[in-house]
């Protein structure tokens, strides 16, 4: 579930057969993390998105990030970000993520944080195990997708963003794509003051994989080759082929299909949201795209596999912590208020009432349970529950206890990597749903924090006659930086940093140490740069091989090389910022 309402759409796919271009800087290995390669097969993940919306809603228990359990989870989503219309990372709430008063917020100084990051920086010292992903996109901030992928300076420039974004947040392990969807052109709804649409095309196809290859790419060039990247991904099949996931897995280190939202009241007939196998008296249409026996779990997981070679254990599958609903149930149609006719949807509490779609927090689907004329069933077949008041001529459609176990079974049985919930501040108290997952999953073990360890890869490159631009590997659980500059300690910073006012021909010494709440690492090794001592610089040619810190000069300008590269018409310094920036 994607903010307020979402509307299902039943697209044909495009059949395309694009050859992907060659990208600058060569070759990206499919080995995408190697730390995630060290772990062992059983291990499983449990992603949790939060959106930071839900420190407003009673329904979404008012909750903070305070509030996630952390020792529950392996990753958390934090929803949402956007692209805005410069191309760039942006935050769809910035008084909720910067400005507003948690318990452990800092102060209004430098380098200090307040609102909901201020909160990551503080849980990410005691639990640096637990992945902190910003998710970018969702159902209703999609808008700029397609244009910022449609180019390669768009994409640079966003990809430029994400990188200083990840280096001034040290804390934040990586980014979630949530497209919805590569390839659908999708008008805003008009019945939703949050929506805004999600423009697209068929060049989507060749785009989206181009923007996940040259993500890696960045993160590789940059420093960051620890981060993480992942995608939300759509659990219908049609949606799917619209991209190319055979060839942007590699990239990727998990993928988070979205098995859920599947049947809502945007249909007529009342169905499950999120079934886990197929039912074979699904009345639903075979054509022109099967929803009645693809539109499930068990078909959309394994056909990320069987179709496009995506390892198993890459996938996770996502479990509701919502309902679906509708009224006006004929009940001389279907079987208990199930595949029955229907128009319309009650107002859930996660609702606008407005725009209603029967959504539900699982703590009110509790409450609903236990109200006379309601009575619960399950399907044999999907193994998931449903919800009927035959008086009030209601049905509900969501994920209990007992199903969140079976898809936890499922995930286990199958070989996936695990599953993702959308999402925590959905839960009732006492976390029932998220407990299921955790215990069936393996997860829950109390984690001691630790010192951070000592930066690597402390790197010092001289920029010019009178700057030097000192980087080094992102620490885990490291919460800020000091670095040593000729014996004097700066304390607060983050990689890359920026040693200016330099003399010409002046050699500088630097070393780096890591800081959390539990303590301080060690130094690093020391390294050292020279300034240079001519202002001499040469003009921009093609075919020329230039190299990380070299500087030319274009139209009167003058550039630094930020990666090693061979130039070729096309690649101006004014044209592609993931290879050149203006001095």
């Amino acid at each position: 579930m994607k903010k307020i309402s979402i509307k299902k759409i039943i697209s044909i796919a495009v059949s395309l057969s694009i050859a992907i271009p060659a990208l600058a800087g060569g070759k990206v290995s499919a080995t995408t993390n190697s730390r995630l390669i060290t772990q062992a097969a059983d291990t499983k993940r449990f992603v949790v998105y939060f959106p930071n919306w839900a420190m407003y809603n009673v329904a979404h228990n008012s909750m903070s990030v305070d509030n996630i359990p952390w020792d529950k989870v392996t990753v958390v989503n934090h929803a949402f970000f956007t692209v805005d219309s410069n191309y760039k990372i942006a935050s769809t709430d910035e008084y909720a993520d910067y400005q507003a008063a948690f318990p452990h917020s800092g102060g209004w100084n430098p380098g200090e944080l307040r609102g909901h990051f201020g909160e990551y920086k503080y849980y990410k010292s005691l639990y640096p195990n637990v992945k902190l992903l910003v998710s970018i996109g969702g159902w209703t901030r999609g808008e700029n997708f397609h244009a910022m992928a449609s180019s390669s300076a768009n994409r640079a420039t966003f990809i430029n963003s994400v990188i200083s974004f990840l280096k001034q947040y040290p804390f934040i392990d990586g980014i979630d794509i949530d497209w919805e969807y590569p390839g659908v052109d999708r008008s805003k709804d008009p019945n939703d003051q949050y929506d805004r649409g999600c423009p697209g095309g068929p060049e989507d196809k060749e785009n989206y994989t181009a923007l996940m290859h040259e993500i890696r790419q960045a993160y590789n060039s940059s420093g960051l080759s620890g981060k993480l990247l992942t995608i939300a991904a759509p659990g219908g099949y049609d949606k799917v082929d619209l991209t190319q996931p055979d060839q942007y897995s590699q990239y990727l280190d998990w993928i988070n299909v979205m098995t859920y939202d599947i049947h809502g009241a945007f249909e007529n007939t009342t169905n499950h949201q999120s079934a886990i196998y197929a039912n074979p008296n699904d009345p639903s249409p075979t054509t022109p795209v099967d929803i009645k026996n693809k539109y499930n779990t068990d078909y959309i997981m394994k056909y990320f596999v069987n179709k496009y070679q995506v390892p198993a254990n890459k996938l996770n599958a996502g479990s509701p912590f919502y309902s679906r609903g509708w009224k006006n149930v004929d009940k001389t149609t279907g079987t208990n208020g199930l595949f029955a006719k229907a128009s319309g949807a009650p107002v859930g509490n996660l609702d606008d009432p407005s725009n209603p779609g029967g959504q539900n927090s699982y703590g009110q689907m509790l409450q609903l349970e236990n109200t006379t004329g309601y009575v619960k069933y399950r399907d044999s077949y999907s193994k998931v529950p449903w919800l009927y008041n035959s008086s009030l001529g209601v049905m509900y459609t969501y994920e209990d206890a007992i199903s969140a176990a079976a898809r936890c079974d499922y995930v286990i049985n199958n070989g996936f990597g695990g599953i993702i919930a959308w999402d925590i501040s959905d839960d009732a108290s006492g976390l029932p749903l998220t407990n299921t997952i955790s215990s069936k999953l393996g997860i829950g073990s109390t984690v001691n924090p630790t010192e951070p360890a000592v930066p690597e890869l402390v790197s010092a490159v001289a920029l010019g006659t009178s700057q030097v631009n000192v980087t080094w590997n992102s620490v885990s659980n490291a919460t800020s930086y000091d670095i040593e500059i000729d014996g004097a300690v700066v304390t607060n910073v983050n990689s890359p940093y920026s040693h200016k006012g330099l003399a010409a021909g002046s050699t500088h010494s630097y070393r780096v140490r890591a800081i959390n709440s539990v303590g301080t690492s060690a130094w690093s090794s020391y390294v050292s740069a020279k300034t240079q001592t001519s202002t001499g610089v040469t003009a921009w040619a093609p075919n020329t091989y230039y190299a990380v810190g070299t500087l030319v000069t274009y139209n009167g300008l003058t550039y630094v090389c930020l990666q090693s590269h061979t130039s070729q018409i096309g690649w101006e310094p004014s044209a592609v910022p993931a290879l050149w920036k203006l001095q």
